[in-house]
C-alpha cells in the first residue's frame, strides 16, 4: 500500500497548479475539529490550526485490553499511534524462544513513525502491556502531513533520530548485557516511559516515584530473567531505595537519576556488559541529582 501511495504523491507533487497531497486528501473536510482534546494534539505535532481540525476527522480512539498486539513483527503498519492511557512495549525475538523489549511507550506518546516512513513491515511486535487507549492516524494521512506539511516533518524527524540511536544502544545493553545489567536497564526503560514524555515536558516532576503497573513475573520476562533473579536484583535495589516494593507491585524512586542513569548506559563507547550489582549501585549513586 505505502509504495502505491509513495508513486501517488510524486504524481501529486508533479501535476501544475495541484495543491499540495495533504489538501487534496484533507481538503474536503470540515474545518472545526469534532473532539477539542484530539485537535490540541494535533496542533502539538506541528500542524495549523486549520490542518489540525482537517486531520482530527481521520483520527480514530482505539480501546486494547492487556496483552492484546497492536501489531505482529512483520505485519504492515496501517496507522501511526497516540497513547491516551496505558503502555505498549515494542519486543524483539531473541535467542531461546525470548523476546527484548527495545523500547516501552507510556502515556503522551506517539509510535510506529519508523516503519510507515521506511515503508517496510514492523521489525518489532507492539504489546499492550496494560489496558491500552490510543489516538490512531491512518498511515496514508500520515505520509501526507510528512510530504506537506513542514512543521509536521521536522516533528516527525527529530522523534525518529532520536529513537533510533536510543533503540539501537538499548537493544545492544539488553541483549549482550548480564542478568543485572538487563533488570536496571529494564527498569529504566520502565522510568522514561512513565514520566517522560516524548513530545512535550513530563507531568510527573523529578525525584517522585513513580509506580509501574505491571505485576514482577511479567517484568521478569520483559527483561530476560527468571523470576528468582529478578527478585533478588530488585530487593537489592529496593535495600538501597532506588525502588519501592508494595503488594507485589514496585515503585521506581528518584526518577531523574534512573533517567541519567540510562543516558549515561547509552552514550558510553565501550560498555562494562557484565557489573556486579554493586557497581550498578555505585553508578545510580553517582548519578543522582542533588
Amino acid at each position: 500500500m505505502h509504495t502505491k501511495y509513495g508513486q501517488d504523491a510524486k504524481t501529486a507533487h508533479a501535476r501544475q497548479g495541484q495543491p499540495g497531497l495533504s489538501g487534496a486528501i484533507l481538503g474536503a473536510m470540515p474545518t472545526t475539529p469534532s473532539n477539542n482534546y484530539i485537535g490540541r494534539r494535533m496542533q502539538s505535532i506541528g500542524l495549523s490550526e486549520a490542518v489540525a481540525a482537517r486531520t482530527a476527522v481521520h483520527v480514530k480512539v482505539q480501546s486494547l485490553k492487556q496483552g492484546a498486539i497492536v501489531w505482529a513483527k512483520g505485519s504492515e503498519i496501517k496507522s501511526w499511534n497516540f497513547i491516551m492511557d496505558g503502555l505498549v512495549a515494542a519486543s524483539i525475538p531473541t535467542t531461546n524462544s525470548e523476546s527484548t523489549p527495545i523500547s516501552i511507550y507510556g502515556k503522551g506518546s506517539w509510535f510506529g513513525e519508523q516503519p510507515i516512513i521506511n515503508r517496510k513491515p514492523s521489525y518489532a511486535q507492539y504489546v499492550c502491556l496494560v489496558p491500552t487507549e490510543m489516538l490512531t492516524i491512518p498511515a496514508e494521512v500520515f505520509d501526507a502531513l510528512f510530504i506537506d506539511e513542514p512543521g509536521f516533518a521536522r516533528f516527525v524527524a527529530k522523534l525518529m533520530a532520536w529513537r533510533v540511536q536510543k533503540t539501537s544502544e538499548t537493544l545492544m545493553l539488553m541483549k549482550l548485557g548480564n542478568p543485572c545489567l538487563r533488570v536496571v536497564m529494564g527498569l529504566c526503560q520502565f522510568a522514561e516511559a512513565l514520566a517522560y514524555r516524548s513530545d512535550r515536558p513530563p507531568t510527573i516532576g523529578f525525584g517522585e516515584g513513580v509506580e509501574i503497573p505491571i505485576a514482577q513475573t511479567m517484568l521478569a520476562s520483559l527483561c530476560g530473567v527468571s523470576r528468582t533473579l529478578f527478585s533478588e536484583h530488585v530487593q537489592q535495589l529496593a535495600a538501597a531505595e532506588w525502588l519501592k516494593i508494595s503488594y507485589g507491585k514496585l515503585e521506581i524512586l528518584e526518577i531523574a537519576t534512573w533517567n541519567v542513569f540510562a543516558h549515561r548506559q547509552r552514550e558510553r563507547s565501550v560498555n562494562n556488559l557484565n557489573p556486579g550489582i554493586s557497581e550498578l549501585l555505585a553508578e545510580l549513586q553517582s548519578c543522582k541529582i542533588q
